[in-house]
């Protein structure tokens, strides 16, 4: 504890605690932030370089934006990554990859893989995006140190989503809305598939028009049907008494993260936010916003104008859930002003419900009600998830468990699905393996189909001019027989005088009696005005 700031024990209870969640579980808040302050490796490094910007952080957003910091710092500064990769604006350091002038974008506009040009072959190919940063991350000196909980999310989760958004740009699939509309981003109706909220089709949207200063927030797709949504909080006071225009959580259509980073960037290009709701870990967080910069805005005691009486009409509450009914004011942290919790699915503060049956377990994942859930991982993280909605995730045999598709990788040879951490990543076909077996099997079918192999060195090479042909003599047969050569090889064996060049060809032995191949004879050849005799060399 000597090396953390948590005021005390209270204070790591109040960031870390356990938290009893509405179906009864009991899960710990923060875990990949504290897999990443409880790490080794991390404090031992921190102390031997006496800087601990890195274990002095209090929140996701802070922890994402200081480890891709220290990432891209930790790059720059080494000579053992001397090659440029430059995405979304940023510019990070391989010893094996760089990018070209289309800064990692596909030719095909595949918005889920990175372009990018392996340095050793001087050829192009296409990753998925967080397999790429995932590696990226993990050639630098401090990638090295991460937990790897922490490097799964900030690949598989965070950069994978801001690589979609950012390849998407400017779609004229997707339109933005920011209106009044507020029935219309609760309707299912208008909206395309499931959206998670336990407000949907509740007709609680008085309490956005009449209770606080507020708009709706939605992109649409080319069906103008709403694929994502949020409430705008357009008068929001800090301590300081400065003003902020905040975007509440997000919902999307099958809690799709990417779809919810899209309507955030088309926000910020509209200038209609000074700050949002953090996209992913921790959104339920009450003081988890950040301004449009990706600064942490945690520390921000935020509060908003409400006025309710007791028998207006409630709606579910994420952030701005601590009411003071004598100030009018509902708050994003605790105090001993406010009076009511809004955080409820009650009507009224008088605690009226609209029907009185269970609503059954909560899923983690898709935050909402279900009849039945199952005990999945994500990040390495316990979480419960819906039984009946398990799309996202993948049934690991060797585990037995239930683990993220983004945590997961799926044998390019035997198609079993395996953790990443797990796997085995081969530099030939750059696909993942289950085992060394499969992996061999599948780089020398790679190599017998797009290969050049030498008979000679009994190898494979990828390039067609790392192979000629030498004049191999048969002792059996007396003769020689042509066979494929490694170009480097020959020029050893020449050197070392373990080959002999005759004119344009070469051999590997030559009789003894005349320094010539067997069966080599002296051609003469007769020109019109003089006579060249070919010599042999």
């Amino acid at each position: 504890m000597l090396y953390y700031d948590f005021y005390g024990y209270e204070g790591f209870k109040a960031l870390f605690g356990l938290e009893k969640r509405e179906n009864g579980t009991v899960v710990r808040k923060n875990r990949i932030l504290l897999s990443h302050l409880k790490n080794p490796a991390l404090l031992r490094y921190c102390r031997e370089h006496d800087d601990y910007a890195l274990l002095h952080i209090y929140d996701m957003a802070d922890l994402q934006k200081k480890v891709m910091d220290a990432v891209i710092e930790s790059g720059k500064g080494d000579e053992k990554l001397p090659y440029r990769v430059e995405l979304i604006g940023k510019t990070y350091y391989s010893s094996q990859y760089q990018t070209d002038e289309s800064k990692g974008v596909c030719e095909d506009l595949d918005k889920s893989s990175v372009r990018y040009i392996n340095v050793e072959r001087n050829r192009v190919f296409k990753k998925r995006a967080g397999k790429f940063m995932r590696g990226l991350i993990l050639e630098t000196e401090i990638g090295k140190l991460l937990s790897p909980s922490v490097v799964n999310w900030i690949s598989g989760d965070v950069f994978t989503q801001n690589w979609w958004t950012y390849t998407h740009g400017k779609s004229p699939d997707m339109e933005l809305h920011v209106n009044k509309e507020f029935w219309k981003i609760y309707d299912s109706n208008c909206c395309k598939g499931n959206f998670g909220s336990c407000m949907v089709d509740e007709n609680r949207t008085s309490f956005y028009r009449d209770s606080v200063k507020a708009k709706a927030a939605y992109i649409t797709d080319k069906t103008g049907l709403i694929v994502a949504r949020s409430i705008l909080f357009t008068d929001v006071t800090d301590q300081d008494g400065n003003k902020w225009r905040l975007l509440e959580r997000q919902y999307s259509s099958g809690g799709d993260d990417v779809l919810k980073r899209l309507l955030i960037d088309k926000l910020i290009q509209g200038d209609y936010i000074d700050g949002y709701k953090i996209v992913g870990a921790s959104c339920h967080e009450a003081n988890a916003f950040v301004d449009i910069h990706g600064n942490s805005l945690s520390d921000k005691k935020f509060e908003i104008d409400c006025d309710l009486e007791l028998e207006d009409t409630l709606s579910y509450q994420d952030s701005f859930k601590w009411y003071s009914y004598n100030l009018n004011k509902a708050y994003n942290y605790e105090n001993s002003h406010y009076s009511y919790n809004l955080d409820t699915t009650d009507l009224n503060l008088y605690g009226d419900t609209d029907d009185d049956e269970d609503d059954g377990e909560w899923d983690d994942y898709h935050q909402y009600h279900c009849s039945e859930t199952i005990c999945c991982y994500r990040n390495g993280i316990e979480i419960w998830v819906d039984s009946e909605n398990l799309d996202d995730f993948i049934w690991i045999e060797s585990a037995q468990e239930y683990h993220h598709e983004n945590d997961c990788a799926c044998c390019d040879e035997c198609g079993t699905h395996i953790l990443l951490d797990d796997a085995m990543c081969s530099k030939v076909t750059e696909e993942y393996y289950c085992c060394k077996e499969c992996m061999e099997k599948a780089e020398n079918e790679f190599k017998r189909k797009n290969w050049h192999y030498s008979e000679y060195d009994d190898e494979w090479y990828e390039d067609y001019t790392d192979i000629t042909y030498i004049h191999v003599w048969n002792e059996q047969e007396c003769s020689y027989q042509d066979k494929s050569i490694n170009v480097d090889t020959l020029c050893r064996l020449l050197k070392n005088e373990e080959a002999w060049e005759f004119g344009e060809d070469i051999f590997d032995k030559v009789n003894p009696s005349t320094n010539l191949p067997y069966g080599y004879k002296l051609k003469k050849e007769i020109n019109h005005e003089y006579t060249i005799i070919e010599e042999a060399v």
